[in-house]
């Protein structure tokens, strides 16, 4: 073999230099005194300083450390390495400076890429490698490389940490460019020769698939070439042929290329490098993403590199197969590293099971012109610098398909259109993109990008998906309704040349799990979670706070399939990035996975459930309403998203509806054909709904025949006329002293609270609130504009007497929807702690209110049932009658004796 390998993984020496004295101190000429274990951080090894703070807006570090701190290790080099070229690896770090013994080697600053330090030819025998980490001077800091929120600023040094050794003329780097129409590869070889002679020699290539059911065995070439120079590059075209095996999604092919230099003449050096690759063509086409000739409809995952109990992303292979394997269950193809570069092993996972990934510079700011007041030359030629080496590092990869500027950027446009100009000057293999949302408060067509990922594509109502904060109305479809399944954002995209991608898409949060505080067993501790579930705990409502999880995950479930499902019927689309399969614990504790922060399941959905709306191939219906009455005419489009492998020929789409025991409607639609690539409509259903068994809950569910393929939507058919009539022993009332008095009179009296009643009470919002309620709150607030009304869908008693003629859930679904939008939420925070009402609005874990929709009680002699919706103002809506006529009914039968003493 030509190279020789140590790996320097285990004990080191170790000191702390807050007051950053080792270098005119010079640590590296004495031995240090603590030890430390490598690969890992000053976090994990518990050194640094103690955190006696206790974080709520994200998880907190056990151990704090920023500044120097300084590894040091005893090396032996043998014999054998004499006169060798040694080289020090070190996978992933900080700032790093190197010293042997006494010798000062150089700095890097990379905190995306490997640092590799050309030590030299190195005597025999024993030496002293000294590195200093800093992490408290980064060029650019800021983003989820090194963001407290998720990853955190660690200190120390991961992945592989070796010397290697080899012979003074190698095979430094070989970049390969793939031409699927050509059938060949185009090597870019680089040769190192530190000889200072000129020399001759031959380059030997042979390339086999390795992972692919089919083999392919590319025959071997050779080469004569001349290295006069320390530095040679050749450029080869190595013909892969007929047999040629490409890589997806569905077929990740992959093959390694073994090269071998031979020296010719007197001085005999050999080098192996192997290099893995793949055959493919990832480009835009249009406005919508190609693979192989094939359109590709990107289902994302925004990845904030959450994990809590490293505090770092994984090193190795396995752990980012699991992640992976995870995310493709629940339909996932796509990842977007918001602000940071993953390491080699996700890489090698992605090209290995078919993910496409996307990453960004790690930065999060404004872009400036030479001449402006703020423009920095060294932070913008280090993001440059950072680019340059993340695509030298990582573009074989076939999984690497695209890269961004960063996130949200602002600024000069034209300098960061200059950057990607560059950038594809530099290396053609990827799509660029001017950043992911940059300039959303004015998005125009990037000049330099082949993609575009936004919220909108111009302001106002350009969105391209269906929530937004507050801060950034106009809301979204999903948030200002009425709901349907017939949205899409073919308008937003009628004039864009580009593939565009939905932006962080949904951001819909769930109510805490308490029971996954006994999970974080590493650096970062849990402590916002626990001052939370001491919040519920004071407030009174800790008793229903795993029911609240449940109830409020359902909702984002529901929110999230009609995001999804609105990207797909979108003709023409790119794609959607999630914001997230994923809990994020930071930027106030955004739980707005179906995911935890460990990327197991919170039981909202299954992935056969998921991937029912998130799949390659989904079956949609789009009709206009959720709610119906008996004699009503229920029509749906069935339209077929056909993003798969291929054509779908001459198949047939079984339909049903039903309420599970009974099928009230049955049939099929014979489908010739739905290309791929197309979002197509396959037939329609319209029938009358004359003979339902009203009030009941349907199901309409979708399969494809002999196919696991399927999906189904939620109907509700009402009596098409509703006994509204008031009973004559039943006091209606808007006004709160009105009702206190006819109580007093033991009166039995509705109270309805409508815009003018004088209560306690927030918003009616039927959406989940945005990502997290105290970041928005501050955001709506520093803009002077209205606060979200903050609420997390409703928990509801649906087997209560009150609900006897209204069928529902125990948790928000569509037919809610007008009236939760007309309601006031009553604030219960004073009341009797044993008021448990028959519907609850779930608050946030920030406020912690007691919120009643539908609550019942006694005041003085009276009876009294409260209805937080003003169900009058909207009897146009079945639903709203129906619920009105299941309360009345109720009120005025014997079963309605309320317990609970109210004022």
């Amino acid at each position: 073999m030509d190279v020789n390998t140590i790996s320097l993984s285990g004990e080191w020496k170790f000191s702390l230099d807050p007051e950053k004295a080792g270098i005119t101190g010079k640590y590296y000429e004495n031995e240090l005194t603590d030890k430390i274990i490598l690969p890992g951080t000053t976090d994990e090894n518990k050194k640094g300083f103690k955190n006696e703070k206790h974080e709520t807006e994200r998880l907190t570090r056990e151990y704090i450390y920023i500044g120097y701190a300084w590894y040091q290790k005893e090396i032996e080099i043998s014999e054998a390495w004499k006169n060798k070229y040694i080289l020090l690896f070190l996978e992933r770090t900080r700032i790093s400076h190197v010293w042997l013994d006494d010798k000062y080697i150089g700095t890097q600053n990379s905190i995306c890429t490997p640092h590799l330090y050309e030590l030299g030819r190195i005597d025999p025998g024993p030496h002293r490698l000294t590195i200093m980490v800093d992490n408290s001077e980064l060029p650019v800091p800021g983003s989820h490389q090194t963001s407290p929120d998720t990853q955190t600023n660690w200190n120390g040094i991961l992945g592989r940490i070796e010397l290697t050794a080899t012979d003074p003329v190698w095979i430094n780097d070989i970049n390969a460019y793939p031409d699927i129409r050509g059938k060949k590869v185009r090597l870019k070889v680089q040769i190192r020769n530190e000889t200072g002679k000129k020399l001759s020699g031959i380059l030997r290539l042979k390339a086999n698939s390795f992972n692919s059911p089919d083999f392919h065995n590319v025959p071997e070439v050779s080469y004569n070439i001349s290295l006069e120079n320390q530095t040679t590059e050749i450029d080869i075209e190595y013909f892969i042929g007929d047999n040629m095996l490409l890589w997806d999604e569905y077929s990740p092919s992959l093959y390694r290329l073994y090269a071998k230099l031979s020296t010719t003449g007197a001085e005999k050096y050999i080098s192996l490098k192997e290099i893995t690759f793949a055959m493919r063509e990832f480009s835009a086409k249009g406005t919508q993403f190609n693979i192989n000739g094939r359109t590709v409809f990107l289902r994302g995952k925004t990845d904030c590199c959450v994990f809590p109990l490293t505090g770092y992303a994984p090193m190795d292979l396995k752990s980012w197969l699991e992640i992976f394997q995870i995310a493709k269950s629940y339909g996932i193809n796509h990842y977007r590293f918001h602000t940071w570069c993953p390491p080699e092993a996700c890489f090698t996972a992605a090209d290995m099971l078919g993910i496409f990934l996307q990453v960004e510079l790690p930065y999060w700011g404004p872009f400036y012109e030479p001449g402006e007041k703020d423009y920095n030359e060294n932070a913008f030629y280090y993001l440059y610098s950072e680019a340059r080496a993340i695509i030298k590092t990582f573009a074989n990869h076939p999984s690497f398909v695209m890269f961004s500027a960063g996130n949200e950027l602002s600024g000069s446009r034209r300098a960061i259109s200059e950057l990607i100009k560059t950038l594809r000057e530099y290396d053609s293999r990827l799509l660029y993109s001017e950043g992911s949302n940059s300039f959303l408060w004015d998005p125009k067509i990037p000049d330099e990008s082949d993609f575009w990922v936004t919220m909108r594509t111009a302001p106002g109502d350009s969105m391209v998906r269906g929530s937004f904060s507050h801060a950034d109305k106009p809301l979204g479809h999903i948030q200002a309704g009425p709901p349907n399944t017939r949205k899409t954002y073919a308008d937003s995209i009628s004039n864009i040349p580009i593939p565009v991608i939905s932006h962080e898409v949904g951001q819909y949060q769930s109510y805490p799990n308490f029971r996954e505080i006994e999970k974080y067993t590493g650096v970062l501790k849990p402590y916002n979670l626990e001052t939370f579930r001491q919040r519920a705990e004071k407030a009174g409502i800790l008793d229903k706070a795993d029911d609240f999880h449940k109830a409020s995950g359902k909702l984002a479930v529901l929110c999230y399939k009609e995001e999804i499902e609105a990207a797909l019927r979108t003709p023409g689309f790119g794609g959607i990035q999630l914001l997230d399969l994923q809990d994020f614990p930071g930027q106030g504790t955004a739980l707005v996975g179906i995911l935890d922060s460990f990327m197991h399941s919170k039981g909202f959905v299954t992935p056969e459930e998921w991937r029912e709306f998130c799949s390659d191939i989904v079956l949609l219906a789009c009709f206009d309403k959720y709610t119906y009455t008996t004699g009503e005419e229920f029509c749906a489009e069935i339209k077929v998203s056909n993003y798969g492998a291929g054509d779908i020929d001459n198949t047939v789409i079984e339909w049903w509806i039903g309420n599970g025991q009974e099928t009230y409607f049955r049939g099929f639609l014979e489908v010739p054909e739905i290309r791929q690539g197309t979002v197509d409509t396959a037939g329609e259903i319209k029938l009358n709904l004359e003979g339902v068994k009203a009030p009941e809950k349907l199901t309409l569910n979708l399969k494809f025949k002999n196919s696991d393929i399927k999906n189904h939507y939620s109907i509700w058919v009402y009596p098409k006329k509703t006994d509204i009539t008031i009973p004559s022993e039943i006091c209606v009332s808007n006004n709160t002293e009105e009702a206190k008095s006819l109580l007093k009179e033991g009166k039995t009296v509705l109270f309805v609270v409508d815009k003018n009643t004088e209560i306690d009470s927030v918003e009616g919002f039927f959406a989940p609130d945005f990502w997290c309620y105290p970041m928005f709150r501050k955001a709506c607030e520093d803009a002077g504009k209205p606060v979200a009304p903050g609420t997390l869908g409703i928990l509801c008693n649906n087997n209560h007497p009150a609900l006897k003629e209204f069928p529902c859930d125990y948790y928000s679904d569509w037919q809610w929807w007008h009236i939760i939008t007309n309601s006031r939420p009553v604030i219960l925070d004073k009341a009797a702690p044993g008021l448990n009402p028959v519907v609850q609005v779930i608050d946030n874990f920030d406020r912690n209110h007691r919120l009643g929709l539908l609550f019942e009680g006694r005041y003085k002699k009276g009876k009294v049932f409260v209805c937080a919706s003003d169900l009058f103002s909207i009897q146009d809506k079945p639903e709203a009658r129906q619920l009105l006529h299941s309360i009345l009914k109720y009120m005025a039968s014997e079963e309605f004796n309320p317990e609970t003493v109210l004022g």
